[in-house]
């Protein structure tokens, strides 16, 4: 480190202006198997562009928003880093940085991305280097033309050309600000990717010109509402592309931008690229042959292997290169039915079995604010009397309510905990219509529960990363943790296979032994299919971006199952059929737990060079519609 040091001194002390980076070949993303999926790399579409020819506006933006001091300090800003502290102990935890613009470029340009305390002291000390050997507007311009702003874009000129179509030296005040909104984190606030995240940093970055009196109030209001012309995502080309740009932007989040655009690491992801074309091709078609007739533009799916936590395959939507927007980890949706089986679960380990007969007649609840609410199933159907094994197969809204009313929604809010969702839900009893939204992800993760006998293993995208010498900068290993008891489980299991076999959820046979359930949310604005084998986990959503109606009847059974069925076949087709354990209190001999994992595409990988592995709404009237 002390002679990365020095030698980041001298080469401060002779360049100016400081010159592009070299770039490598690029980071090799490869699949489970060892199959090459594709090669990033940053645009060199390097043209430099002079301090005098950036408007002010674009300064003034990027300077508020990272270092409104810059012009008082010395390279390092004393008072931003006591603000910093300050404002991250009344959050609780990090929000605000302190380092200074000086700082961010010579951590880009010489140190590397490890948050240690080491390193933050020499990144100050080049940095009141570097401000020693250089005028301020010489090293803004060094940073405005060295900084990262997404997409593979680094300078300004390439950002400019490729949010807005047209040079930096026409950049206006809204264009500006939206560019320094992205440097906090280009690949999470990308408006091609997450426009309502991007549009709310920008308009954080406008109160902060007018705060600091770069704007005025009035100026930054004109801005927030002024209409952005922009060309269309520039595609990156890749394979897997919603997959890939989920995971690039995971490694840049933790090596920053140079070490994974211009490094020469290598990726070993868990995804099986197989899988993954089957589920690009499939989601594809579904919108295509289906989308005018019921009313829907998009889907997402994302497969998962539930004994490891890989990522099989990952689809945010169905076209790339229209909308780069990733459904199956950005959009939070109503689950509808979906969340049904967490009810009943809840149920099954309280002891309550699942022959308990129910009726179906009205009840009628005080709902939100005191107003009553009576749930009806959908159509406003009268099922009668039934088990609660019968009442999920036929999803069953009034029966499910009254269940949840007897388990206790606070129960069921914790059994989903257990299972993986994170997103927030309140113990209201529409809890058990899924009117609380999650994403395709989260749901996926939650069903893998349920496949691998109630062992929980975190979502994971990638076993590990190697530098260009060879040497494993990260591994990941399967982190296997029981959250639940195994018999419990295995019943609900049991029952969700009756869904398919003789319930909604006939549409998505796959030719072997499959569990799921559908969701239908109201109004048709959302369509699920979830639902597992043994060995993987899928889950399936159908709707609009802007949350309006598809067609009357586009249930889950109808638009989402039989897609979700195809898939299944077409991922497994030579992987062995396997069996779910019966629901019995002893364990019988079965292919869940390690046998299903050595069938499965995408086992843990062996610590061995890449090229060496062969195999490795909260609403009162609830939001699920029974279907």
């Amino acid at each position: 480190m002390k002679r990365h040091l020095l030698l980041a001194t001298l080469t401060i002390s002779i360049l100016l202006p400081v010159l592009p980076a070299r770039a490598g070949i690029g980071t090799e993303i490869y699949d489970t198997r060892g199959k090459l999926i594709t090669v990033v790399r940053g645009k060199e579409r390097r043209l430099y562009v002079r301090l005098a020819d950036i408007p002010q506006v674009t300064r003034d933006a990027v300077l508020a928003i990272e270092d409104a001091r810059f012009y008082a300090h010395n390279g390092v800003d004393l008072q931003g880093i006591a603000r910093a502290l300050w404002t991250d102990l009344r959050h609780g935890g990090k929000v605000a940085g302190g380092s200074t613009i000086t700082q961010q470029l010579v951590k880009n340009k010489y140190l590397s991305s490890e948050k240690t305390f080491q390193r933050k002291l020499d990144e100050a000390r080049l940095a009141l280097e570097m401000e020693r050997k250089y005028s301020k507007d010489q090293i803004l311009e060094m940073y405005l033309n060295e900084v990262y702003w997404g997409h593979g874009a680094y300078g300004i000129e390439a950002a400019a050309q490729t949010y807005f179509g047209h040079s930096a030296r026409t950049l206006n005040l809204q264009e500006s600000a939206l560019l320094a909104a992205l440097l906090k984190a280009p690949e999470h606030y990308s408006p091609y990717r997450d426009k309502k995240d991007g549009l709310a940093r920008q308009r954080v970055v406008l109160d902060r010109m007018a705060e600091v009196g770069f704007i005025t109030e009035a100026q930054a209001e004109r801005a927030k509402n002024a209409k952005l012309k922009m060309p269309g995502a520039p595609g990156n080309g890749y394979k897997a592309s919603y997959f890939t740009s989920y995971l690039v932007g995971e490694l840049i989040e933790r090596y920053g931008a140079d070490v994974v655009l211009r490094g020469d690491l290598k990726i070993q992801t868990t995804l099986d690229l197989a899988t993954q074309e089957a589920a690009e091709r499939l989601v594809s078609q579904l919108v295509a042959k289906n989308g005018k007739r019921f009313r829907f533009d998009q889907a997402a799916l994302v497969a998962i292997n539930p004994h490891t936590g890989g990522i099989l395959a990952m689809v945010g939507g169905a076209d790339f290169r229209k909308s780069e927007y990733n459904r199956a980890v950005l959009a939070h949706r109503q689950p509808g039915s979906t969340f049904k089986p967490f009810v009943y679960l809840t149920a099954f380990a309280q002891g309550i079995p699942d022959t308990l007969t129910m009726a179906d007649t009205p009840v009628t609840y005080p709902g939100v604010n005191g107003k009553p609410w009576t749930p009806g199933n959908y159509h406003d159907a009268k099922e009668g009397t039934m088990t609660l094994r019968r009442a999920l197969e036929l999803s069953n809204n009034v029966i499910t309510i009254k269940l949840l009313d007897r388990v206790g929604p606070q129960a069921t809010i914790e059994t989903a905990r257990k299972l993986g969702l994170k997103s927030p839900m309140q113990p209201t009893l529409s809890l058990g219509l899924g009117s609380y939204e999650v994403t395709p992800l989260e749901l996926a993760s939650a069903y893998g529960v349920l496949a691998a006998n109630g062992v929980r293993n975190e979502p994971i995208a990638y076993w590990n990363v190697r530098d260009a010498s060879g040497r494993y900068l990260e591994t990941h290993r399967p982190s296997p943790q029981r959250v639940f008891d195994e018999a419990p489980i295995r019943l609900i299991t049991d029952v969700l296979q009756g869904v398919v076999t003789r319930g909604t959820g006939t549409t998505a046979n796959a030719g072997r032994p499959v569990a799921g359930k559908t969701g239908t949310t109201n109004d048709s604005r959302d369509a699920w299919f979830v639902g597992y084998t043994p060995q993987m986990v899928v889950a399936l959503w159908v709707g609009n971006d802007d949350n309006s109606k598809m067609a009357r009847n586009s249930t889950g059974g109808v638009v989402a199952a039989p897609t979700w069925g195809q898939f299944v076949r077409a991922a497994l087709k030579n992987v062995p059929v396997a069996q779910f354990a019966p629901p019995a209190l002893r364990q019988a001999p079965s292919a869940t737990g390690s046998e299903a994992s050595r069938s499965l595409p995408n086992a843990a990988p062996t610590a061995a060079p890449v090229d060496a592995i062969d195999e490795p709404s909260a609403a009162a009237t609830g939001a699920g519609t029974g279907l």
